[in-house]
């Protein structure tokens, strides 16, 4: 299954894909073409980790309201997940192509964790 991630949702997104052992590849765009979302990635779908996948997609979008899952069928249905319980959305997986996430606002930072660039210049 291959899965768009727009605007902040990669950091997110992958890290609760390796939090719970999720394996997928990060595809590159071949040079000279656009890609519209920031990163893609491919998650194989097997039963083994089927309900792990269930499992980050619901958890993921319950962490923030900003937070969206569209996943676009075989038959070209498209299904928001908003609302969807982790195993309605693990017996949903074999019937997907492909999917976005999409968080509309950054994560939140705190003071202590930001690091200025030392390479750039002051303002």
């Amino acid at each position: 299954m291959r899965i768009a991630l727009f605007k902040d949702s990669q950091a997110s997104f992958l890290q609760d894909l390796d939090g719970a052992g999720v394996p997928y590849e990060e595809l590159r765009v071949p040079p000279g073409q656009v890609m519209a979302s920031g990163t893609m990635i491919v998650i194989a779908q097997t039963a083994a980790i089927a309900g792990s996948i269930a499992a980050v997609l619901v958890a993921w979008l319950k962490a923030r309201a900003s937070r969206k899952v569209m996943l676009t069928l075989h038959d070209k249905t498209i299904v928001h997940l908003e609302g969807y319980s982790v195993e309605q959305v693990r017996e949903l997986l074999p019937l997907v192509d492909h999917g976005a996430a999409i968080d509309t606002k950054p994560a939140e930072q705190s003071n202590n964790s930001f690091k200025p660039n030392p390479l750039r210049g002051s303002a």
